[in-house]
């Protein structure tokens, strides 16, 4: 009862329009209660205040987390945007790419003009449509893929480094005297592939191998002699994990001619790589590791083997019998003695080392020092016997995943983006070459390429 007496006084005597005592409620109160609202009132009106400056700051910081937050998020979705070339990746160790942002005030004409420039059909405003504030920093470099704007400083930390120590490194002595920041349009990029990438394996003519007997070691037809082909279609199908619960495997195996790497299987997952396999290439430690049973698996007869080891930068191929990464040659040697039939051959390593000089020259930034992936060369190698060749999850689909090959449960982004091999710049120049649209990009991982014999220089 008294509270209440007590706040109907203070309500009387407050004068809410002045925030000030009313002197005619005042004086209808009791003696006894003026003088306890004489000091009541002054403390009300502080504590009145205290709470509007307490609600006042809450205001304010709340108006600055979300301007904030809103800041953030949009320096997330834009961030694959950046764009200046600089390319880096491997396969076995990390990189990464970035680019300069594209500016808000940008216009779709100077956009559209980038992208004839570089000999892209795609206006990149659609990808900003349609990303996502959620993206991890692969999704974001997958999506640069697909414009043909990523870059290596979009790559996680643990990519950069490995190619920094990579780099250091320099395994293969790597020299490169040519010119960078060549950025040629497609026809000629095209062209130079054709000119200075002609197929090339040992005909056992070199030394040492020529003092070894090779000439009657190896096969006496040249590579794109012993293959049927000339190809009309051909298909290059990369073992990425993306490719499960794809449904490509009927239009993979209607290709003419179908390549596949290393031990990548069939059995199991026919509805999404297909069965046909015309041709396999093999990396040196599928042929040297007792676990891929080279010698006796189904995986590597009745198809066209090309197996390939690097050599130094210098092309010393004394010094590569001697001490190639994973020893080949014995069991070549034996494959061949075992199965003088079957057409297999070893990449000359002039092949590689050109192909990575092309790649360097054709790239803003310095590519680190290590051969091309098996993905790149078997490319190449199909558009020196093929028409058309269609290139299967070597630039990732929406589907792109961890998982390094669709047959094996071991996951690494490097085997997408590089660590070892400089994939990420591999991809980009497949990009810049391609006849596919977005979707076909998107959608099933496919890239179109023309053969050599197609292109008129």
């Amino acid at each position: 009862m008294k509270a209440w007496v007590y706040s109907t006084a203070v309500s009387r005597i407050c004068d809410k329009k002045s925030s000030s005592i009313s002197k005619n409620s005042y004086n209808d109160i009791h003696p006894n209660l003026q003088k306890r609202l004489l000091r009541a009132v002054p403390s009300l009106y502080r504590m009145k205040k205290k709470h509007q400056n307490l609600l006042f700051v809450g205001v304010i910081a709340w108006v600055l987390i979300s301007i904030i937050f809103f800041c953030q998020n949009t320096y997330s979705s834009l961030i694959y945007f950046r764009t200046s070339v600089l390319s880096n990746s491997s396969q076995g160790s990390m990189r990464l790419i970035t680019a300069p942002h594209v500016e808000n005030n940008t216009s779709t004409e100077q956009l559209n003009e980038k992208d004839r420039r570089h000999g892209r059909t795609v206006n990149p405003l659609i990808m900003q449509q349609n990303s996502s504030v959620d993206e991890t920093w692969a999704d974001k470099v997958v999506r640069g893929l697909w414009m043909g704007w990523a870059t290596s400083d979009m790559l996680s930390l643990q990519l950069q480094k490995a190619k920094e120590e990579y780099t250091a490194i320099n395994l293969y002595k790597v020299n490169y005297t040519g010119e960078l920041k060549q950025q040629r349009d497609k026809k000629k990029l095209l062209c130079e592939l054709k000119q200075q990438e002609a197929l090339r394996t040992l005909n056992g003519s070199e030394e040492p191998f020529a003092s070894l007997g090779w000439q009657k070691l190896v096969p006496h037809q040249p590579l794109e002699q012993a293959m049927s082909g000339p190809y009309r279609t051909c298909a290059v199908v990369c073992s990425a994990g993306a490719i499960l619960n794809s449904s490509l495997g009927h239009e993979i195996d209607s290709h003419d001619a179908v390549l596949r790497f290393n031990a990548a299987p069939t059995e199991g997952y026919e509805n999404d790589v297909g069965n046909k396999t015309t041709i396999r290439i093999i990396n040196s430690q599928i042929m040297a590791g007792p676990q891929h049973r080279f010698n006796d698996s189904h995986l590597y007869k009745n198809v066209t083997l090309v197996a390939w080891d690097p050599s130094p930068y210098s092309g010393n191929l004394e010094k590569w019998y001697k001490s190639p990464d994973h020893d080949l040659f014995t069991a070549y040697i034996e494959q061949r003695k075992r199965s003088p039939s079957q057409p297999f051959y070893i990449l000359h390593p002039d092949f590689l080392w050109n192909l990575w000089d092309i790649l360097q020259g054709n790239t803003e930034e310095n590519v680190h020092p290590n051969p091309p992936s098996s993905g790149f060369i078997g490319i190449i190698l199909m558009m020196n016997i093929c028409e058309t060749v269609d290139i299967y999850e070597f630039i990732p689909s929406k589907r792109h995943t961890t998982l390094c090959h669709y047959y094996a449960q071991y996951h690494d982004m490097a085997c997408t983006l590089g660590a070892y091999h400089p994939l990420l710049y591999e991809k980009l120049l497949i990009r810049r070459m391609t006849t596919a649209s977005l979707d076909e990009l998107m959608t099933k991982g496919k890239a179109t390429l023309p053969g050599f014999s197609q292109i008129t220089c």
